[in-house]
């Protein structure tokens, strides 16, 4: 079944997608064959035009539609757009306008780039949307040590493809279902379509009937319709396992109506960031061949709290940074799997695995002036470390071992070596001078011998 983008009412924010996809095409490929055209007037009035009509026509709240409406009249009168000619610029001034009343994160102005455009018959294919480029949205699946699971959902793909998302999903499902805990990653997810999280939560309960998660008012037709978990997807179902969501400043609309539907099921533990707060969901409507617009024409009403995360976002229950937050939750599943020890696994295997989780912070948070003491080589024997540091880290290379391996900072003076289950521990003197160089997790004791 086709689907016509200027009626369908998605939760998809098209235009972080799109452009993440367009970016990677070179841009000298398209250059000279696809000239951008300048805004002309009439373009212009026409998409002013079309605000006007459609804004009233779909947005969630009359009373905010015509202040928008308004505000970009306003300003156009003004002659603010008229001094643009660069659509993209154009756009994203009008984008900025769309939002400026109430912070309406879904209200956007698409302007598709010549390079976007195919030169051939065929119409160009919206990667992103269908997930062909991307698995589905599935970006990464692994079993970390300690038994702990880890799934990487880049966005959530539109449920037309569902034949074809249908076993990718439950493959990922049967792949983590013997860990003891999950970690799901939606941090920089931009969102998709809410029956596809609906299918994902379905693996995450085991019950007879469906349950209620989500309701959507849609403005043009005053007509609400909801969404529910599915009791007979395929595969196994996984009630029972601990689950993590990674999320950050930058998780939106359906990615953010994952962490918030489970976070309100009691049902896993959100990790991160406070979400964007894109809780409406959003319309397409093709104003001319360049240029759409996106409207917030559905009003989310959650099951549980009968409330959306629209402005707010969806608050962590565990605050970190972004980069922080991957090896908290990998800490608290491996405490979880240590204190719920079904497979009677000496808890000094999970000790171990423990400290060697550090909490990685930014170059900005990191004083890396202070790694310079550290540089040097170390001897003992016939073993021979050489220490570096690249670009604010920290590398330390075995002499005619192979490459370097990364040191990442654990606490005060001791690091792990790479992704190798080796600790080691920097001694200074009484004037802080580093003098030694010894390892925790193996015998090895050297000296420091030059700068």
């Amino acid at each position: 079944m086709k689907i016509n983008p200027k009626n369908v009412a998605t939760k998809f924010l098209f235009t972080f997608l799109i452009t993440t996809i367009v970016s990677t095409v070179p841009k000298e490929v398209y250059g000279q064959q696809n000239p951008v055209k300048p805004v002309l007037a009439y373009e212009l009035n026409t998409i002013i035009d079309s605000i006007s009509k459609i804004v009233p026509r779909y947005y969630i709240k009359p009373e905010i539609a015509n202040q928008i409406v308004t505000h970009i009249r306003n300003k156009n009168k003004e002659g603010h757009y008229a001094t643009i000619t660069n659509p993209q610029i154009l756009s994203d001034s009008l984008s900025q306008d769309l939002r400026a009343i109430n912070g309406d994160l879904h209200m956007n102005m698409i302007y598709r780039s010549p390079r976007e455009l195919t030169t051939s018959d065929s119409p160009p294919i919206q990667v992103n949307k269908t997930g062909i480029w991307t698995n589905y949205g599935l970006n990464e699946m692994k079993v970390l040590d300690g038994n702990i699971g880890y799934l990487k959902i880049k966005h959530f793909t539109q449920h037309q493809h569902l034949d074809s998302i249908r076993p990718v999903v439950t493959n990922a499902i049967e792949f983590l279902k013997n860990t003891d805990a999950i970690i799901i990653d939606v941090r920089n997810n931009g969102g998709g379509f809410e029956d596809m999280v609906a299918y994902y939560i379905s693996y995450f309960f085991d019950t007879k009937e469906p349950i209620h998660l989500s309701d959507y008012r849609c403005t043009l037709h005053n007509h609400t319709y909801g969404i529910s978990t599915d009791p007979n997807i395929t595969g196994t179902k996984l009630p029972n396992t601990q689950l993590y969501i990674l999320v950050n400043a930058n998780t939106g609309s359906a990615a953010e109506s994952f962490a918030y539907m489970l976070k309100h099921l009691d049902r896993a533990t959100i990790i991160g960031e406070t979400t964007a707060g894109a809780g409406n969901g959003a319309s397409h409507h093709e104003i001319n061949d360049r240029f759409t617009i996106q409207v917030s024409s559905e009003e989310t009403i959650n099951a549980i709290t009968k409330t959306s995360f629209e402005k707010t976002g969806v608050i962590p229950h565990i605050s970190a940074t972004s980069i922080e937050a991957f090896s908290k939750a990998y800490k608290l599943a491996l405490e979880y799997a240590k204190k719920n020890n079904k497979r009677k696994i000496h808890p000094s295997n999970y000790d171990h695995l423990i400290s060697f989780i550090s909490t990685p912070k930014s170059n900005k948070t990191i004083d890396t002036s202070v790694y310079s003491k550290y540089l040097g080589i170390y001897k003992a024997g016939n073993i021979h470390i050489t220490i570096t540091m690249e670009n604010n880290l920290l590398y330390g290379q075995m002499k005619s071992k192979g490459g370097k391996m990364e040191l990442t900072l654990l606490e005060n003076h001791t690091f792990k070596v790479g992704d190798i289950k080796e600790r080691i521990r920097f001694v200074l003197d009484k004037n802080e001078n580093v003098i030694q160089l010894i390892g925790i997790d193996s015998p090895m004791k050297l000296i420091k011998v030059s700068k």
